[in-house]
Protein backbone atom coordinates (compact mmCIF):
# COMPACT_ATOMS: atom_id res chain seq x y z
CA UNK A 1 0.00 0.00 0.00
CA UNK A 2 1.17 3.27 -0.90
CA UNK A 3 1.60 5.98 1.66
CA UNK A 4 -0.40 9.29 0.42
CA UNK A 5 0.69 12.64 1.01
CA UNK A 6 -2.14 14.40 2.60
CA UNK A 7 -2.60 18.55 1.78
CA UNK A 8 -5.33 19.75 3.95
CA UNK A 9 -4.19 22.98 5.08
CA UNK A 10 -5.74 25.37 3.13
CA UNK A 11 -2.89 27.67 2.45
CA UNK A 12 -0.92 24.34 0.88
CA UNK A 13 -4.28 23.65 -1.34
CA UNK A 14 -4.35 26.60 -2.64
CA UNK A 15 -0.23 26.50 -3.99
CA UNK A 16 -0.88 22.89 -4.53
CA UNK A 17 -4.25 23.52 -6.72
CA UNK A 18 -2.26 26.20 -8.87
CA UNK A 19 -0.51 23.79 -11.18
CA UNK A 20 -4.09 22.63 -12.25
CA UNK A 21 -4.81 26.35 -12.82
CA UNK A 22 -7.58 26.02 -10.80
CA UNK A 23 -8.47 27.39 -6.75
CA UNK A 24 -10.46 25.14 -4.11
CA UNK A 25 -13.50 27.90 -4.25
CA UNK A 26 -13.92 27.09 -8.18
CA UNK A 27 -15.11 23.45 -7.51
CA UNK A 28 -17.67 24.81 -5.54
CA UNK A 29 -20.46 25.04 -8.38
CA UNK A 30 -18.92 21.69 -9.85
CA UNK A 31 -19.48 20.18 -6.41
CA UNK A 32 -23.07 21.86 -6.62
CA UNK A 33 -24.02 20.31 -9.75
CA UNK A 34 -23.68 16.89 -8.38
CA UNK A 35 -25.52 17.49 -5.85
CA UNK A 36 -28.46 18.45 -7.06
CA UNK A 37 -28.15 15.89 -10.38
CA UNK A 38 -28.33 13.26 -7.61
CA UNK A 39 -30.73 14.42 -5.61
CA UNK A 40 -33.36 15.46 -9.04
CA UNK A 41 -34.55 11.42 -8.66
CA UNK A 42 -38.29 10.21 -8.10
CA UNK A 43 -39.48 6.91 -7.07
CA UNK A 44 -39.93 5.58 -10.22
CA UNK A 45 -36.56 6.29 -11.67
CA UNK A 46 -34.38 3.34 -12.54
CA UNK A 47 -32.50 2.38 -8.80
CA UNK A 48 -29.39 3.61 -10.63
CA UNK A 49 -30.59 7.23 -11.95
CA UNK A 50 -28.99 9.11 -8.93
CA UNK A 51 -25.73 7.70 -9.23
CA UNK A 52 -26.00 8.00 -13.02
CA UNK A 53 -27.08 11.38 -12.63
CA UNK A 54 -24.66 12.63 -10.49
CA UNK A 55 -21.68 10.94 -12.96
CA UNK A 56 -23.19 12.97 -15.53
CA UNK A 57 -22.72 16.42 -14.16
CA UNK A 58 -19.99 15.65 -13.06
CA UNK A 59 -18.02 15.27 -15.86
CA UNK A 60 -20.45 18.13 -17.69
CA UNK A 61 -19.23 20.65 -14.90
CA UNK A 62 -15.47 19.15 -14.61
CA UNK A 63 -15.15 20.10 -18.07
CA UNK A 64 -17.11 23.39 -17.81
CA UNK A 65 -14.32 24.59 -15.39
CA UNK A 66 -11.57 23.18 -17.14
CA UNK A 67 -12.04 23.85 -20.81
CA UNK A 68 -11.62 27.53 -20.47
CA UNK A 69 -8.81 27.26 -19.27
CA UNK A 70 -6.95 24.98 -21.52
CA UNK A 71 -7.59 21.81 -21.10
CA UNK A 72 -9.29 19.84 -23.63
CA UNK A 73 -11.70 16.69 -23.70
CA UNK A 74 -10.52 12.96 -23.49
CA UNK A 75 -12.01 9.76 -23.49
CA UNK A 76 -9.31 7.65 -24.52
CA UNK A 77 -10.37 4.25 -23.85
CA UNK A 78 -13.76 5.14 -22.88
CA UNK A 79 -12.30 7.02 -19.73
CA UNK A 80 -14.32 10.48 -19.76
CA UNK A 81 -11.53 13.10 -18.59
CA UNK A 82 -9.74 16.60 -19.13
CA UNK A 83 -6.52 16.73 -20.35
CA UNK A 84 -3.85 19.38 -20.33
CA UNK A 85 -1.76 19.27 -23.69
CA UNK A 86 1.23 20.78 -21.95
CA UNK A 87 1.83 19.00 -18.49
CA UNK A 88 -0.16 15.82 -19.71
CA UNK A 89 -1.96 16.10 -16.44
CA UNK A 90 -5.45 13.94 -17.03
CA UNK A 91 -8.49 14.51 -14.51
CA UNK A 92 -11.34 12.24 -14.15
CA UNK A 93 -14.66 12.22 -12.24
CA UNK A 94 -15.56 9.70 -9.57
CA UNK A 95 -18.18 9.33 -6.83
CA UNK A 96 -16.73 7.89 -3.86
CA UNK A 97 -18.02 6.18 -0.51
CA UNK A 98 -15.97 8.58 1.91
CA UNK A 99 -13.46 11.27 1.03
CA UNK A 100 -11.29 13.47 2.59
CA UNK A 101 -10.99 10.77 5.83
CA UNK A 102 -6.78 10.96 6.69
CA UNK A 103 -6.60 7.21 7.28
CA UNK A 104 -8.79 5.82 4.75
CA UNK A 105 -8.44 6.36 1.03
CA UNK A 106 -11.24 7.11 -1.00
CA UNK A 107 -12.87 4.21 -3.31
CA UNK A 108 -15.32 4.22 -5.94
CA UNK A 109 -18.96 3.88 -5.62
CA UNK A 110 -18.91 1.89 -9.24
CA UNK A 111 -15.75 -0.39 -9.78
CA UNK A 112 -13.73 0.85 -12.12
CA UNK A 113 -12.95 -0.95 -15.41
CA UNK A 114 -9.66 -2.34 -17.06
CA UNK A 115 -9.37 0.99 -18.59
CA UNK A 116 -9.27 2.95 -15.77
CA UNK A 117 -6.68 0.39 -14.38
CA UNK A 118 -4.75 0.54 -17.67
CA UNK A 119 -4.32 4.63 -17.63
CA UNK A 120 -3.02 4.57 -14.06
CA UNK A 121 -0.41 2.12 -14.96
CA UNK A 122 0.91 3.47 -17.88
CA UNK A 123 1.09 7.28 -15.71
CA UNK A 124 1.61 6.76 -12.12
CA UNK A 125 3.40 3.34 -12.92
CA UNK A 126 6.43 5.23 -13.93
CA UNK A 127 7.00 6.68 -10.35
CA UNK A 128 8.12 3.76 -8.41
CA UNK A 129 9.70 0.56 -8.75
CA UNK A 130 8.03 -2.33 -6.30
CA UNK A 131 11.60 -2.69 -4.78
CA UNK A 132 11.31 0.90 -4.16
CA UNK A 133 9.74 2.44 -0.53
CA UNK A 134 6.13 3.44 -1.32
CA UNK A 135 6.38 7.51 -0.65
CA UNK A 136 6.87 9.29 -3.66
CA UNK A 137 8.09 12.65 -3.18
CA UNK A 138 6.39 15.27 -4.71
CA UNK A 139 9.16 16.37 -7.18
CA UNK A 140 9.40 13.07 -8.77
CA UNK A 141 5.29 13.38 -9.35
CA UNK A 142 6.29 17.11 -11.11
CA UNK A 143 8.78 15.22 -13.27
CA UNK A 144 6.18 13.53 -14.56
CA UNK A 145 4.94 13.52 -18.63
CA UNK A 146 1.63 12.49 -17.49
CA UNK A 147 -0.34 11.64 -14.63
CA UNK A 148 -3.71 10.66 -14.06
CA UNK A 149 -6.00 12.58 -11.32
CA UNK A 150 -9.32 11.92 -9.81
CA UNK A 151 -11.84 14.15 -8.40
CA UNK A 152 -13.40 12.63 -5.81
CA UNK A 153 -16.88 13.60 -4.47
CA UNK A 154 -18.50 12.09 -1.66
CA UNK A 155 -22.14 12.65 -0.33
CA UNK A 156 -23.77 11.27 2.38
CA UNK A 157 -27.39 9.96 1.97
CA UNK A 158 -28.09 10.26 5.38
CA UNK A 159 -26.58 13.72 6.33
CA UNK A 160 -27.20 16.50 3.56
CA UNK A 161 -24.83 18.87 4.56
CA UNK A 162 -21.79 15.85 5.11
CA UNK A 163 -20.82 16.45 1.48
CA UNK A 164 -16.63 16.45 0.66
CA UNK A 165 -14.46 16.25 -1.99
CA UNK A 166 -10.66 16.02 -2.67
CA UNK A 167 -8.37 15.51 -5.78
CA UNK A 168 -6.20 12.33 -5.48
CA UNK A 169 -3.44 10.73 -7.36
CA UNK A 170 -4.01 6.95 -6.94
CA UNK A 171 -1.02 4.78 -7.05
CA UNK A 172 -2.57 2.06 -8.97
CA UNK A 173 -6.21 0.14 -9.28
CA UNK A 174 -6.75 -3.46 -8.75
CA UNK A 175 -9.63 -5.36 -8.93
CA UNK A 176 -11.83 -2.30 -9.44
CA UNK A 177 -10.92 -0.42 -6.62
CA UNK A 178 -8.39 1.98 -5.63
CA UNK A 179 -4.96 0.51 -4.22
CA UNK A 180 -3.32 3.51 -2.64
CA UNK A 181 -2.97 7.04 -3.24
CA UNK A 182 0.50 9.16 -3.80
CA UNK A 183 -1.10 12.16 -3.17
CA UNK A 184 -4.47 13.48 -2.24
CA UNK A 185 -5.39 17.44 -2.32
CA UNK A 186 -8.61 17.83 0.85
CA UNK A 187 -10.64 20.54 -1.00
CA UNK A 188 -14.21 20.22 0.60
CA UNK A 189 -13.46 18.69 4.66
CA UNK A 190 -16.34 17.06 6.43
CA UNK A 191 -18.06 20.17 7.88
CA UNK A 192 -17.46 22.29 5.46
CA UNK A 193 -19.90 22.35 3.08
CA UNK A 194 -22.73 23.72 5.21
CA UNK A 195 -20.98 26.63 6.35
CA UNK A 196 -19.36 27.64 3.01
CA UNK A 197 -21.70 30.64 2.52
CA UNK A 198 -24.47 31.35 -0.18
CA UNK A 199 -24.34 29.40 -3.61
CA UNK A 200 -21.86 30.35 -6.67
CA UNK A 201 -23.52 30.98 -9.91
CA UNK A 202 -22.88 28.11 -11.54
CA UNK A 203 -21.17 28.32 -14.94
CA UNK A 204 -23.92 27.34 -16.98
CA UNK A 205 -26.58 29.44 -15.74
CA UNK A 206 -26.17 32.10 -18.02
CA UNK A 207 -24.97 31.99 -21.71
CA UNK A 208 -22.41 29.07 -21.78
CA UNK A 209 -18.56 29.49 -22.05
CA UNK A 210 -17.82 30.43 -25.31
CA UNK A 211 -14.90 27.98 -26.63
CA UNK A 212 -13.96 25.25 -28.79
CA UNK A 213 -13.89 21.59 -28.18
CA UNK A 214 -11.21 18.93 -28.79
CA UNK A 215 -11.15 15.59 -28.71
CA UNK A 216 -8.53 13.38 -27.76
Amino acid sequence: MHAARIIRDPADVADRLSIFGVTAEEFRPLIEAVVAAKNDVVAVDARTASGSKAYFAGVRHKRLLFLPKGWEMDSTGGVESVYHPDTGIRIVYQSVDEACISFRGPQPVSTKGPASEAAIKTAQGELFREDEAPEVPPERIARLNSTVWFLCVSINHQDPDDVRAELALPAAIDRGHFKGFLERIFIVNFGEWNSRGSAVKRPDDDDPYQFSIARK
